[in-house]
């Protein structure tokens, strides 16, 4: 505030000073038109010829006076970036907070608006990206924390049934049964963890900058049906009719197998672990030659996905459920991985869920095998 105040007294000193510089020039030039002065008063000698040279002293006062004014001009846009740009230095403090506004346009005058605004523009880009940067720190947080969490869940099963077995083996106490029954269930715990490691691994795999697919020519239409033979047998289990319709019946692309397969998985485990009170899964696929991509869904009529998750669906670790219960809701990372694949194919994925149905929309471009 102190430094302002200067600013502005320098430019009333400068206004001043210059003036009457200029009135000094004025007069001197006045003067020397009049080459035998009539009086030995100055002022009157200016008057004199004032009278005599009318017009002549007028254009050297308009002169003047415009030249002044432009000085004057030229001294208050100093005086205003000055203030700018004491006023971006203590901005500078103010990139953290994002309730800082900026910089007030109008204060700098029109002339500076327009460096003003990219100020503003640069200054909320920096803002966007520490906000953004706080985020992805949160994210790896949040992404440790549920790793720990499902990997010693299992884990603490596992040391706790086979300490049983093994603790037992001098005093024989448990039956056949008994340790047939904890090492099933500590084997169905490290395959949870096994579960846990490969989905870990693909995400990973598909979210590095040099991931590459391993492209070949596939039957999308024969890909989809094969994984639908391959899941009847757990839809029936789960009282699931799981059926699919292609048109046309043959849907020849680019893309990877096995990438590809593992998308449509991950989608119709979804379907049977999230799909409560479903009947059917139906994977639909259908060429759009006006854009030069195939449309696949996959649908199901089973429980509504809040509307307050649906943006949230393909994050990493997030769950419809706020607990981490891996029967119902796995690792956290199918969707992720979808997402990922699907983008590294230049597709796209999106979810529509309602009352009735629940579908998750996938678009793939049709590329040629050249």
């Amino acid at each position: 505030m102190k430094l302002r105040i200067l600013s502005w007294l320098e430019l009333t000193v400068k206004t001043v000073v210059s003036a009457l510089l200029f009135v000094c020039t004025g007069l001197g030039i006045v003067l020397l038109l009049q080459p035998h002065w009539q009086s030995h008063n100055l002022w009157a000698e200016v008057n004199i010829i004032a009278r005599e040279l009318p017009i002549l002293v007028s254009v050297i006062s308009i002169v003047l006076l415009i030249l002044w004014l432009f000085l004057v001009r030229r001294f208050y846009q100093q005086t205003k970036l000055n203030d700018l740009t004491a006023a971006v230095h203590n901005l500078v403090p103010q990139v953290g907070d994002t309730k800082s506004p900026g910089l007030a346009a109008k204060r700098f005058g029109h002339r500076f608006q327009p460096l003003v605004n990219n100020i503003n523009n640069v200054y909320e880009a920096a803002q966007q990206a520490i906000m953004e940067e706080h985020a992805i720190e949160r994210s790896k947080d949040e992404m440790v924390t549920n790793v720990s969490h499902d990997l010693r869940t299992p884990l603490t099963s596992i040391l706790g049934y086979l300490g049983l077995i093994i603790n037992d083996k001098d005093q024989q106490k448990l039956s056949h049964e008994d340790i047939m029954k904890y090492a099933k269930t500590a084997y169905d715990k490290s395959g949870q963890m096994k579960s846990l490691v490969e989905d870990l691994f693909d995400y990973t795999q598909v979210r590095q900058v040099d991931f590459k697919l391993h492209w070949a020519p596939l039957d999308l239409a024969a890909m989809l049906q094969q994984l639908a033979v391959n899941y009847e047998l757990e839809a029936k289990e789960k009282n699931v009719v799981i059926s699919v319709v292609s048109k046309p019946t043959v849907i020849e692309m680019m893309g990877d197998p096995d990438r590809l397969a593992r998308v449509f998985m991950n989608l119709i485990n979804n379907a049977l672990k999230y799909g409560e009170g479903a009947t059917f899964i139906r994977l639909t696929a259908k060429i759009l030659a006006k854009d030069n991509e195939v449309e696949v869904r996959v649908t199901n009529n089973g429980a509504k996905i809040p509307n307050e998750s649906l943006e949230r669906l393909f994050d990493r670790f997030y769950r419809v459920e706020s607990s981490r219960n891996v029967k119902t809701g796995g690792t956290g990372l199918g969707l992720a991985i979808v997402d990922g694949v699907v983008e590294a194919h230049g597709g796209r994925v999106r979810v529509e869920s309602d009352d009735e149905l629940t579908s998750f929309i996938i678009n793939l471009p049709l590329m040629s095998e050249d």
